[in-house]
């Protein structure tokens, strides 16, 4: 009698197996068909399709919008990619950006944006403002949170910006004998981290400059970690039981767990203040509960709503911000000319001023050419991702309703359809508009979906890098490559070494 049991069991799973493996393989060449009319790079893998360039590509030390931008080159503006069942049609062509990114019926893939939800089954972004796909839900807390970024609400608060800068310049002195190797991409990180946490939330005991803060900038890089595990391997990850990877989904969960935490007890304080008629701050938090308030306790807007998008504004904000300005430290570094003449610029403006003013940074017009350069060559977001809610037809190809389109804007950025000598760091490409490139450059996106940060972004980045530009010297280490990596984000893989001199004191 056991010896049947135990014989039915095997072949139960044997048949689940089979059948599991029939509705994958079927799928697998249902979706390959219904895209086969699309030109397509080779496969290396019937099974894997395109993931073993992937693989092969962060071996090398790159990322796959490198590959992207090639296949661009080989097989023009629209091409598709599998990997397994999973199939994506890259269009690196502003009109398709126009189409998709303008057109409100387009919607996020749950393909891509859904890992960012929760990591390994602890809840990370949930459905916060990146990461939610119903339109319709986005709508209504886009509205909500739209005066908190406007750029007069952020000017009141352009003394913390200020302030943060200060406590990374003190600690920077330490350092600064032109000798002691600075990790430039660490220290602007815990500054980022520093400005969100008290611009934004008001939490001004987080310490994040010192090193007693970067236990919370680790636990939203193990947090990323986790999500582009997730992504690399799809359906399999909850599955690897290998130790290296139990190890980064323990990181991942305990990460998350700890930025929620610390935005529960930040939320539940400050409602607690205004209930009770004690003094709080008006930053973005107290802008968010005001508006939202006959929202709060329920099932639209709870707390855990409140949460993910506590997180949401902590750890984009903190990384994208970050990358930008370590991006253009490197490029800096590397292009003597276009450095002195920032620095140039920001000594006419700015002298010895220790207080920055929004009019001051109104008036770096070449460090604005700069950051814009900067995000065409290495944007911390490198594409977006729209499911297409009609066909669309391009350069002859269809390409059907419902796909999932991505718009990568690292590779559109190096497109010489668009970009004169593309692979050149020439921030004066922008002094003059180009009806050819409209809708080339959306590194904070388009539309009603542009980034609700980008002027918190662009105004923390301009503080940051001039008050540093006017304090110090920055000296590039020898001999480190320019390589990059994405986890989630864009980000400099030696993560930006600089020796550091004083300029004058104050």
């Amino acid at each position: 009698m056991l010896l049947r049991f135990i014989l039915l069991a095997i072949g139960v799973v044997c048949f689940l197996v089979f059948a599991l493996c029939m509705y994958i393989l079927s799928k697998i060449i249902f979706v390959r068909w219904k895209y086969s009319h699309l030109p397509t790079p080779k496969m290396k893998s019937f099974l894997l399709g395109h993931a073993m360039y992937f693989e092969e590509m962060y071996k090398k030390g790159g990322h796959i919008s490198m590959l992207f931008s090639q296949w661009n080159k080989t097989y023009g503006p629209i091409f598709v990619i599998f990997a397994v069942h999973r199939v994506s049609v890259m269009c690196m062509e502003p009109s398709i950006v126009k189409e998709l990114l303008i057109n409100t019926k387009s919607t996020k893939p749950a393909q891509f944006y859904s890992i960012l939800h929760s990591v390994f089954g602890q809840r990370f972004l949930g459905t916060g403002l990146l990461s939610v796909l119903d339109n319709t839900v986005w709508e209504e807390r886009r509205k909500m949170f739209n005066t908190a970024f406007k750029r007069g609400f952020l000017i009141d608060l352009l003394f913390q910006y200020d302030e943060s800068a200060e406590r990374l310049i003190s600690y920077l002195l330490t350092k600064a004998d032109g000798e002691t190797e600075v990790l430039m991409y660490e220290e602007l990180n815990k500054l980022s981290l520093d400005v969100i946490a008290k611009v934004a939330f008001g939490l001004n005991d987080l310490d994040a400059i010192s090193e007693k803060g970067s236990i919370f900038s680790e636990a939203a890089a193990d947090s990323l970690h986790g999500c582009m595990s997730q992504m690399q391997l799809s359906f399999f990850a909850a599955f690897d039981f290998r130790k290296e990877s139990r190890r980064v989904q323990d990181k991942a969960k305990k990460g998350s767990m700890l930025i929620r935490d610390i935005g529960r007890r930040c939320i539940l304080k400050r409602i607690q203040d205004i209930k009770e008629g004690r003094d709080y701050p008006n930053d973005i938090l107290t802008h968010i509960l005001q508006v939202s308030s006959h929202l709060q306790n329920n099932s639209v807007f709870g707390m855990e709503e409140m949460l993910d998008e506590f997180v949401t504004f902590f750890v984009a904000g903190q990384e994208t911000t970050a990358s930008l300005m370590a991006f253009t430290f490197e490029y800096l570094g590397r292009y003597p000319d276009i450095y002195k003449k920032v620095q140039e610029e920001i000594d006419d403006v700015v002298g010895n001023k220790q207080s920055i003013s929004y009019d001051d940074i109104c008036k770096l017009e070449y460090l604005s050419l700069v950051l814009k350069e900067v995000l065409r060559l290495s944007p911390p977001v490198v594409g977006v991702q729209r499911i297409n809610p009609k066909d669309l037809y391009l350069n002859g190809y269809k390409i059907p309703a419902g796909s999932n389109i991505g718009l990568n804007h690292y590779t559109i950025g190096r497109d010489e359809r668009f970009w004169d000598d593309p692979e050149k760091f020439n921030p004066e490409r922008f002094r003059k508009e180009s009806n050819s490139r409209v809708y080339a450059y959306f590194p904070f996106s388009l539309g009603p979906r542009v980034c609700i940060g980008q002027h918190f972004a662009l105004i923390e980045a301009k503080v940051t890098l001039t008050k540093l530009l006017q304090r110090f010297d920055f000296i590039l280490v020898p001999g480190v490559e320019f390589q990059c990596f994405v986890e989630v984000t864009l980000k400099p893989k030696n993560k930006t070494p600089f020796y550091l001199i004083r300029r004058f004191k104050k």
